[in-house]
């Protein structure tokens, strides 16, 4: 049925019938912006340039994007959950400083600390030296293994369960799981040295990006405990940011001819974002980061020449087809709503 549904889909877009609608979010005034997590309502975080040339953290709003300000200094927005909480890291005289902007002020997690991701009770991952969990503010340092002398967190689920990487005593990074009954998974690589993971669904599938023998990353998924390469769209490096409780992942690869392209993995195939979109849309999607319940995907893009964070959004609102195509797209909708209902249809 995944092929089935993943054919109509490639169909629906050579006829013309693009999956996703993209939107400009905007900036800050600068030269660029980019979108890095979405939440249920699609609301996204993420940062910008200023006219002034300084990084300043956002949320986007219907009219625009809200900088995020810590005392006039750079800001940088990496999380948020669905009550609107972001959470990011501000640069004070060039010292990180892990934050949460919500809308009872602003919190800071200490001198030299980054924050990187929230669920929906509130719980922060995030890394000092120490990769760590803040609960009201409160931080919680989270363990290593014996050999490694530094961990960092990048991603946290509805459960608790932890996701980063730590660095060994020889200069790997191996990626990392902080169960929820305080165990740790060891994540392998593809070949090669070393491993990182940076996003995690309800379900516990893990996503991120490791070394192959040859020394590119490729981006990886583990479901069920099995690492698998997502391969690329042929260049030689690929990287997965993003997965949602449908299994849809989101990231970017290079391409043979040296650019970069975003990325949908979906189904067991991995999708050029840029090919499910209007040809004639004026954007080229380069990395995408964040993707939510709904599939709403936010990262950043070329629009018209100017790099620009996006929102893109499906299905598109649907204009009327020709007879031969009716049944075809409409299917193709219907399928992909459907598989995000039911991860586990056999083939």
């Amino acid at each position: 049925m995944k092929t089935i549904g993943l054919v109509l889909i490639f169909a629906a877009a050579a006829l013309g019938n693009p999956i996703y609608t993209v939107a400009d979010l905007g900036g800050l005034g600068g030269a660029s912006a980019t979108g890095y997590a979405v939440n249920s309502s699609g609301t996204v975080a993420g940062w910008g340039l200023t006219s002034s040339g300084n990084q300043q953290g956002f949320i986007s709003t219907p009219i625009g994007l809200q900088a995020l300000t810590a005392g006039g200094n750079e800001t940088y927005a990496y999380g948020i959950n669905d009550s609107g909480t972001v959470v990011g890291t501000t640069y004070t005289n060039g010292q990180a400083h892990g934050t949460i902007w919500s809308g009872s002020g602003t919190t800071d997690l200490g001198a030299n600390s980054y924050a990187m991701a929230i669920n929906d009770s509130g719980e922060v991952a995030g890394g000092n030296g120490n990769a760590f969990v803040a609960v009201n503010g409160q931080i919680e340092t989270l363990g290593t293994m014996p050999g490694a002398d530094w961990s960092a967190a990048y991603g946290i689920n509805a459960a608790g369960t932890v996701v980063g990487d730590e660095r060994l005593a020889n200069g790997t990074f191996q990626g990392m799981v902080w169960n929820t009954d305080g165990s740790m998974t060891v994540l392998g690589t593809l070949g090669g040295a070393s491993s990182q993971a940076t996003g995690i669904n309800g379900s516990g599938d893990v996503v991120g990006f490791a070394s192959l023998g040859s020394g590119y990353q490729n981006a990886f998924s583990i479901v069920d405990g099995m690492m698998v390469n997502l391969g690329t769209l042929g260049g030689g490096s690929s990287y997965a940011y993003g997965v949602n409780d449908s299994g849809e992942i989101v990231g970017y690869s290079w391409l043979a001819d040296g650019g970069q392209s975003a990325f949908l993995y979906y189904g067991g195939t991995l999708l050029d974002l840029n090919s499910l979109i209007p040809s004639n849309s004026g954007w080229d999607l380069l990395q995408a980061y964040g993707i939510n319940a709904s599939g709403q995907i936010t990262g950043i893009g070329l629009y018209d020449g100017q790099l620009s964070a996006f929102l893109a959004t499906d299905p598109p609102p649907a204009a009327t087809p020709e007879p031969r195509e009716v049944v075809l797209v409409g299917t193709a909708l219907l399928l992909m709503a459907f598989f995000r209902a039911r991860r586990t249809l056999t083939l």
